[in-house]
């Protein structure tokens, strides 16, 4: 360690101001006492943020400070410096422009040198400064949790091992050996494998987690993008405390394995809350765990960023102008109706409104809204809660979702009665929200007054925009979905952006259906699915396949994505 430049540092922090000369020699007694460098100490006391700090040392080192956010790091980069060493001494190459590597530091001081980099790299190396915290993201992100999780994992197996005479009875004394459980699933090693997935899933932008045993192993995967992807195995040893540390975090009881359960974890990650559901469902080779990921600080898309056409985009920004009705989204679990309904909410929030919800659970929290949620064990369900809402002088509802006809009565009085009432349900298509009302008894003439816009949706990936190209679509493919063979197709080759998938991100497919004197005489007169959507369609309403196909034709997404649509149908 350069010790003459770290007393240049000390000196320069006092002298600029940045803190006091006693400030000073507490962080030196405690980064002493602790045995840590001072600058983690200066940070850990919060004398300075991990961004000042690293500003400031780039003035005094004449180095340059970098926000990692705007960087996409190549693999063959990332193959010049192991993870592990990485990880050790907190740094991260960046770029290799001819024969020199360039890294970002968080510590020009660490034990580990620019000349020590580069010989591991094998090449000359210049450096840039970027805070720690940035540096700890950015060697996740881009290296990911995988690597140092694999050692882990090897190492906790081999800790853990049963000898193979003994296996069974063993596994039988330890399933009951509750205590047992308990203290595997709080030793340090277990938590770290457990932490490692939830953050990757949550740095990977996944929607879910899925744990599923089998009989010699438990599968991890995680949807991301709508699309579920094998992110490895836990030996079967490590089930049973993997499957215990996660019920003891989401407050679950660890002796009851035979039920089904469902809880909730909540945590803090670089500033973000989120909120994690937990369910559990025994299957034939032990509890299959699905853990919902959902951010709370999550930016709600605008209405003009769900991928909606300009007809559709108008459609929708005169529909949600009504003052009393009711608006229904359509679709599967998982298709983005409620994020879009937090779209129209958003667009709808202002002053003079007052908006009050009822969710299940709540996915966006939006400043000056009322939020209520769901809670079944203390007899909170969406239909006596909308009844509450009702006495609290809405403007504007939401009711997470309408799925019986008690709730659907309610819902239907409330539009009723002057509120402009925002739902969804669980049909195929626009239209089908209609029969589902009838199906729960709603009174046709009630549906015809209330009724003002029910729309159905799908989610599509994006392709990838840094590996995006042309090619030529198989010809059998094109055919199926009635596509001209001369139709210019696109698709991601796959790159480091997009993890080697080739889509990054999602979008919408939309089928809006809006009340209009034609539609609502039929609704009047009970008229089959058919006819009210052929009636729509002479209107102008596009199905949602051939929403999904005008976006491929632009290039946003692919025909294949298209195919996975019309399979889901």
């Amino acid at each position: 360690m350069n010790i003459k430049w770290l007393d240049n540092l000390k000196q320069a922090l006092v002298d600029e101001g940045v803190m006091t000369s006693e400030q000073l020699t507490v962080a030196e007694t405690t980064a002493q006492g602790e045995d840590e460098s001072l600058i983690k100490t200066l940070v850990k006391l919060q004398f300075l943020t991990e961004e000042e700090l690293a500003g400031f040392i780039a003035d005094k080192t004449h180095m340059p400070y970098v926000n990692l956010n705007d960087y996409t790091i190549d693999r063959k980069v990332l193959e010049l410096a192991p993870a592990k060493i990485a990880r050790r001494h907190k740094f991260i190459p960046l770029f290799k422009i001819e024969n020199v590597l360039t890294v970002a530091m968080s510590n020009p001081l660490g034990i580990i040198s620019i000349d020590d980099i580069s010989a591991v790299a094998g090449c000359p190396v210049e450096a840039v400064i970027a805070s720690e915290e940035s540096i700890n993201a950015a060697i996740d992100q881009w290296y990911g949790i995988g690597d140092s999780r694999k050692e882990l994992v090897e190492r906790l197996a081999a800790e853990l091992e049963v000898p193979e005479g003994e296996k069974e009875e063993a596994e039988y004394a330890r399933q009951l050996n509750e205590s047992r459980l308990k203290k595997e699933a709080s030793e340090g090693p277990i938590i770290k494998l457990v932490n490692s997935y939830i953050a990757e899933a949550i740095l990977e932008g996944a929607s879910d987690i899925h744990l599923q045993p089998k009989r010699d192993f438990m599968e991890i995967r995680f949807r991301i993008d709508g699309v579920l992807y094998d992110k490895g195995r836990l030996p079967d040893r490590l089930i049973p405390p993997v499957t215990s540390r996660i019920k003891i975090i989401s407050r679950l009881d660890i002796s009851k394995r035979r039920i089904p359960q469902d809880g909730r974890i909540s945590l803090i990650m670089r500033d973000r809350s989120i909120d994690i559901r937990v369910s559990t469902l025994p299957s034939l080779y032990g509890e299959s765990i699905v853990l919902r990921i959902l951010d709370k600080r999550k930016e709600i898309p605008t209405l003009s960023e769900l991928g909606l056409s300009d007809e559709d985009l108008n459609t929708f920004k005169k529909v949600i102008k009504a003052t009393k009705g009711i608006i229904l989204a359509t679709g599967p679990t998982g298709s983005g109706k409620s994020t879009t309904i937090y779209s129209f909410i958003n667009a709808l929030n202002k002053e003079d409104k007052n908006i009050v919800t009822i969710e299940d659970p709540i996915e966006y929290e939006i400043q000056r809204i009322v939020q209520s949620n769901v809670d079944v064990k203390c007899g909170v369900t969406f239909a006596n809660a909308l009844r509450a809402i009702l006495r609290h002088d809405p403007d504007i509802i939401y009711v997470g979702e309408i799925r019986d006809t008690e709730t659907a009565e309610v819902a239907v009085r409330a539009a009723l009665t002057g509120h402009l009432v925002l739902s969804t349900l669980h049909t195929n298509d626009a239209v089908g929200a209609i029969t589902r009302l009838h199906e729960m008894g709603i009174d046709t003439a009630l549906i015809r007054s209330v009724f003002q816009c029910s729309f159905a949706q799908r989610l599509l990936r994006r392709i990838c925009p840094r590996c995006k190209k042309e090619y030529q679509a198989d010809e059998h493919l094109l055919k199926s979905l009635r596509v001209s063979s001369d139709t210019k197709c696109y698709k991601g080759e796959g790159c480091d952006f997009c993890d080697g998938i080739g889509y990054r991100g999602m979008i919408g497919s939309f089928e809006i259906l809006v009340a209009n004197k034609d539609i609502s005489a039929l609704i009047a007169e009970k008229a089959s699915e058919v006819e009210i959507e052929e009636a729509a369609r002479k209107q102008g309403m596009k199905t949602l396949l051939e929403d999904a196909l005008l976006k491929a034709k632009k290039g946003i997404t692919t025909l294949e994505e298209v195919m996975r649509l019309t399979a889901e149908e």
